[in-house]
């Protein structure tokens, strides 16, 4: 019964302090396996982008990015991957890189954006995304499929992200799905987009008070659903 089930949780903790909002010193954790080769942090109520990785620091740094605000950051805390799109007018396909369960479904051994079929059918594709913005203002994101690289048509849909408040990011959750039929060898991909630039699919890293488990910044499935017609 061909089916995957893939997430992104990158999720560590910080090794050394970081001093100040402006430091661009490589951070240095625990441990960079699961996070992209390139990207972004969240640690605390600040996104970082970095543009490369060795097994245990981020390099390449910038601070204060995506409407965030820059601070010290005591060594022990949690830092846990966002993927932001590269701007207001240009797309981000998704990546994932956990593989939870595979079946003849699996994600490209050379691009993790794409889930890869070796069975053709009728197949359920189901996802959600937890979206953070430090924005002063609402969002507007849209999420849509391709297969093969050309958009599916009627895939796309849109949703309001509430800017920070209080002090706190706005965030949500958005999820759907669709059936989609695929012959051996077809690829999907998960893209969004975001008016602001500013929105990103992050990873929640677990917490207490009450304790919880962390929240993967992406989780997506596909399901056989019937042999082809």
């Amino acid at each position: 019964f061909p089916n995957g089930a893939f997430h992104q949780d990158g999720y560590t903790t910080l090794s050394t302090t970081i001093p100040n909002g402006t430091s661009t010193s490589d951070i240095v954790v625990a441990s960079t396996t699961g996070f992209l080769s390139a990207g972004a942090l969240l640690i605390g109520t600040e996104l970082i982008s970095y543009t490369g990785k060795t097994a245990t620091t981020f390099t390449g740094i910038t601070r204060s990015e995506y409407s965030s605000s820059g601070s010290s950051h005591t060594a022990g805390v949690y830092v846990s991957e966002a993927q932001p799109v590269p701007s207001a007018t240009t797309a981000l396909a998704l990546a994932f890189t956990t593989t939870d369960t595979s079946n003849q479904v699996s994600t490209d051994t050379i691009d993790n954006t794409k889930v890869v079929f070796a069975v053709p059918g009728y197949y359920n594709i189901q996802f959600s995304a937890q979206l953070l913005s430090f924005d002063g203002t609402i969002d507007n994101v849209c999420f849509w499929f391709k297969q093969n690289g050309t958009d599916i048509a009627n895939t796309a849909g849109y949703a309001s992200i509430p800017g920070i408040h209080g002090g706190v990011p706005g965030a949500a959750i958005i999820s759907w799905n669709l059936v989609v039929p695929v012959v051996a060898g077809d690829y999907i991909q998960l893209y969004y987009s975001s008016t602001t630039g500013n929105t990103v699919c992050s990873t929640y890293p677990p917490a207490t008070s009450p304790t919880r488990p962390a929240s993967p910044s992406m989780i997506l499935t596909a399901t056989f659903v019937s042999a082809p017609y």
